[in-house]
């Protein structure tokens, strides 16, 4: 019994550091996007009108990833602790209910990534819909595109519903085959709702 409690909490240590330093990864991009910006500022090499806009837009691509890099966390820390009580199966189930949809397409190098979803309204009154995403990451960088919604700002009738195609042109100069990217983006109407793009690339037909 002492030993196989030695062994989870050692394992849960180990989780513990890694998602640590994932949290820290992925904070950083956002912290070196604002230093480029005042330095950009500051050098002289941006006016203060395109600096506000730059940290405006960069505040709206991190209001989307936020949330969901937050619920990823702790989703994947809690099924690493209901694993270690033998309870994987009913708390990943529980967690399944947060209001986050995932996404997953995919594309050949130099081609076109999209898929169609339905965005349902769960409210009992009529919503403004509209997107905010981040930039693709393949965890280690920023890829300098997004996904595309379309249509892109619709309204959706309470317990209403609306199919969406989300795409992504798979510029062959940003995107590498073989390798999965992520873009998390907000639902602008639904405050309490996050759609995440899982995209993975193909080499070129």
């Amino acid at each position: 019994m002492a030993t196989d409690f030695s062994q989870a909490a050692g394992s849960l240590s180990r989780t513990t550091s890694s998602l640590a330093r994932r949290w820290a990864t992925q904070r950083l991009s956002a912290v070196q996007s604002y230093g480029r910006i005042l330095a950009d500022y500051g050098n002289g090499r941006a006016s203060g009108r395109a600096a506000a806009q730059a940290y405006a837009k960069l505040a709206m691509e991190e209001a989307a990833r936020y949330p969901a890099d937050a619920f990823q966390l702790a989703t994947d820390y809690v099924s690493a602790v209901a694993r270690a009580a033998g309870l994987s199966t009913a708390v990943d189930k529980e967690t399944r209910s947060s209001p986050v949809i995932d996404i997953e397409m995919s594309g050949p190098s130099g081609g076109v990534a999209s898929r169609d979803f339905v965005l349902e309204n769960p409210h009992d009154s009529a919503a403004d819909i509209a997107f905010t995403a981040s930039n693709f990451l393949d965890d280690e960088r920023d890829v300098k595109a997004k996904p595309v919604f379309a249509p892109a700002k619709f309204s959706i009738a309470a317990c209403g519903e609306q199919t969406v195609t989300v795409s992504a042109k798979l510029d062959p100069r940003k995107f590498k085959p073989g390798v999965s990217y992520r873009s998390n983006v907000a639902v602008e109407g639904f405050d309490d709702m996050i759609v995440r793009v899982h995209l993975i690339v193909t080499p070129a037909n």
